[in-house]
């Protein structure tokens, strides 16, 4: 039996608007850049701006332009509570609207002990990941920050120094001028927790992202099953459920969600956010598995751009690499036992003239591929789990 045509829209505006929000969210990633999602989120981000920028200097003088890019960048670039009240907001007006449609529904006592304990999670993990010290870089602490990672000489070469904090950046730091600090491996700095993601907080934020896909999933299995009680009920008595026709049994799924409000609101709420939710957290396990990180992947990026280019060198310098590339027999990974080894040097060659200022000593050939470039924080992925989750202490 073919879908109900009411419900066929709200199904299509659904999952249309679950993919808008992909796309704005996360067709930046350089992975998708090259992609349609990273072509929608040009054109979302880039082209209509342009566009109602132009209309608005006709009719306003900018003034709309302006107030909206002053919003926008108070919402995404100060350091407020306005992302994560709202997330606060989706999650206590979920768990409400559960207590009033599904709590008396729920038909096993382990389901009664266990909801409680997963709704606390998203509060308990953001807190965590939001009030840590993400990795904060100071002078007392500067030279321990130093020993961390060993410098690749890739995306992170010693005798770099930060003019604001005014001393040299360690490997894998960078410094956020949301947070004013230099973040010791700092991946990015989220909106969602209104704080840096970096080398001391980064399990608390995998311990949000994961209890936020467990209160969404969990969300959705109670409630599709209660929603799933609720057609079988509406069917005549004595029907075959094994007989039902997909077309039928999913139109009245759709209609008992659609006249159970607080179901209903609760089942798509965690059915949209959860497709985000695993997105996002699939990008960053990703990360785990490559051995690097938000920041350090525009780093890459912008390096195979520049080997498309013929802008790229490298040569071999044996003698310049102090490290020994064995594991260590006890204790965390730092720079001074680090497994992985390379005597690269990579540099950036925009004009001839600037070949000059390389070493004369050296062999340089120009880079073909990317592949070329060695990551030495990849040191697979059960390894960097376990340094996200026993972080040495600086």
């Amino acid at each position: 039996m073919s879908l109900d045509p009411g419900l066929r829209d709200i199904l299509v505006a659904i999952l249309s608007l679950s993919f808008v929000v992909f796309v704005a969210l996360f067709g930046h990633v350089p992975a998708l850049r090259k992609t349609p999602i990273g072509w929608g989120h040009h054109f979302m981000w880039k082209t209509l701006p342009r566009w109602f920028t132009a209309v608005d200097m006709k009719l306003t003088g900018g003034t709309v332009v302006r107030t909206i890019k002053g919003l926008f960048n108070y919402v995404m670039y100060d350091k407020h509570p306005l992302i994560q009240l709202f997330y606060l907001g989706l999650v206590s007006g979920g768990l409400y609207l559960f207590w009033l449609g599904a709590w008396d529904r729920i038909w096993s006592p382990f389901h009664k002990i266990m909801v409680p304990i997963v709704a606390s999670l998203p509060y308990i993990t953001l807190y965590l990941a939001s009030y840590t010290d993400p990795g904060y870089i100071l002078p007392e602490n500067h030279r321990g920050a130093m020993k961390l990672y060993p410098f690749d000489y890739i995306n992170f070469k010693p005798g770099y120094h930060c003019s604001t904090c005014r001393f040299e950046k360690p490997a894998r730091s960078k410094h956020c001028p949301i947070c004013k600090h230099c973040i010791a491996k700092q991946d990015h700095h989220c909106v969602w927790i209104n704080n840096c993601v970096g080398h001391k907080n980064v399990k608390y934020f995998f311990a949000f992202l994961m209890s936020t896909n467990i209160i969404l999933f969990y969300g959705f299995y109670l409630t599709s099953i209660m929603i799933h009680q609720l057609v079988m009920e509406s069917l005549p008595l004595g029907t075959d459920v094994s007989k039902v026709g997909w077309g039928l049994y999913f139109n009245q799924f759709m209609l008992c969600l659609v006249l159970d409000v607080c179901l209903g609101i609760v089942c798509l709420l965690c059915m949209m956010t959860g497709l985000m939710s695993v997105g996002f957290s699939g990008y960053h396990f990703y990360l785990l598995w490559a051995g690097t990180t938000t920041n350090e992947t525009f780093k890459w990026s912008d390096w195979k751009e520049d080997i498309a280019a013929d802008e790229v060198w490298m040569a071999r310098d044996p003698a310049r690499n102090p490290f020994t590339g064995r594991w260590p027999s006890s204790g965390p990974l730092n720079a001074y036992n680090w497994p992985v080894q390379t005597d690269k040097l990579v540099y950036r060659i925009v004009n001839p003239e600037e070949m000059e200022y390389l070493d004369k000593h050296l062999v340089w050939n120009r880079v073909e591929s990317i592949h070329e470039l060695e990551n030495i924080y990849d040191i697979g992925f059960w390894k960097t789990l376990e340094s996200v989750v026993w972080d040495l202490k600086f």
